[in-house]
């Protein structure tokens, strides 16, 4: 091609991809909306949600919380280098709608009440795309109904699980049909640009591992699909893990300003299991894709393959279980309407 030629087309790519970016408005809203202004503590703002509470002071440790963390620490590889905060492919791109936005109804294929096969009037702006890897989750949350969406397996039309819950709710499912194992919103536990930049989170986190509890699981989990069974050290769903309260986390040597942000929040509310992974342990952040570019820069730095942020110093041997009281099982619960989505 002649290179002339071959220089246009770059610069008519290039024309074309802005003016996308341009024609997309409810897009860009979005992102700096979110940007700017959400954090943590905007959803499931209801005092009932255990995310929003630090850890009381007559804390009970568990009996096994050695044996847990050190199983924890195991699965995370000879050096560690497999514990990580994730806002990628694995995490949860989160977009804002509002009434005015154009209705779609989705079809879900594997976890759906009797008798009805979609959400309907679901408000998904241009633009809006689940997340890169096998889970593809996503969320929407209308700012008018005050009704987050979200969906597992999503693809345009249809998506394997989907629900919806009221923003101003404590984001626990009590039937257990989320898009999360746990039971509890995808949006719960999040860490937001916003808490990074000013320097402080002010709710617990959400984790995954890949040796969680197969026979059960614990409050404020209302359901789980552990991975190890009659392992008394697997972890359960809903386990609160925390650093513990003695630590000076200033003092932990080795450690970023955005680190001792994630391990402050540690420390004071704790960080729930809420999933299974394949391997290590991985914090969610809220998806990059949400956002403005770099919205996230220069706190943390992601892996340009994985889009994840390592924490090569993760403070394992200042780690604590809670306890949350006995495993829990699950029977089959009658599908309870969150009051927030349509059916049919």
């Amino acid at each position: 091609m002649n290179k002339s030629i071959f220089l246009i087309v770059i610069l008519m790519s290039g024309c074309n991809k802005n003016s996308l970016q341009d024609n997309n408005p409810a897009l860009v809203k979005s992102q700096t909306e979110l940007t700017t202004n959400w954090d943590g503590t905007l959803v499931f703002n209801n005092p009932d949600n255990p995310f929003l509470q630090k850890i009381p002071t007559n804390y009970t440790i568990h009996p096994n919380s050695v044996k847990m963390i050190d199983l924890i620490k195991k699965s995370c590889g000879p050096t560690f280098s497999n514990v990580h905060v994730n806002a990628n492919d694995y995490s949860i791109p989160i977009y804002l709608a509002d009434n005015s936005t154009p209705k779609r109804s989705i079809k879900i294929t594997l976890y759906k009440p009797p008798s009805m096969e979609s959400i309907i009037n679901v408000p998904v702006i241009q633009g809006a795309t689940a997340a890169g890897g096998t889970d593809k989750h996503m969320a929407i949350i209308n700012t008018e109904n005050k009704c987050i969406y979200e969906f597992w397996l999503f693809e345009n039309n249809k998506a394997g699980s989907g629900n919806g819950i009221s923003i101003n709710s404590n984001g626990i499912y009590a039937d257990g049909r989320s898009t999360v194992a746990a039971g509890w919103s995808q949006l719960q536990g999040l860490i937001w640009p916003k808490e990074l930049k000013q320097g402080f989170i002010n709710h617990a986190l959400s984790f995954s591992v890949s040796v969680t509890n197969a026979n059960g699981f614990v409050y404020p989990a209302t359901k789980n699909d552990g991975a190890l069974s009659n392992n008394p050290d697997a972890i359960p769903e809903g386990t609160l893990i925390r650093i513990k309260p003695t630590v000076v986390i200033n003092d932990i040597p080795g450690v970023t300003e955005t680190e001792k942000i994630i391990y402050k929040a540690l420390q004071q509310y704790g960080m729930y299991c809420g999933d299974t992974n394949g391997a290590g342990l991985s914090i969610r952040a809220a998806h990059t894709k949400s956002f403005l570019k770099d919205a996230y820069a220069p706190a943390m730095q992601f892996d340009a393959t994985y889009g994840t942020f390592s924490l090569k110093k993760f403070p394992f041997d200042l780690l604590e279980v809670v306890y949350s009281g006995p495993l829990q099982t699950r029977t089959t619960q009658p599908f309870m309407n969150q009051g927030c989505v349509e059916w049919k």
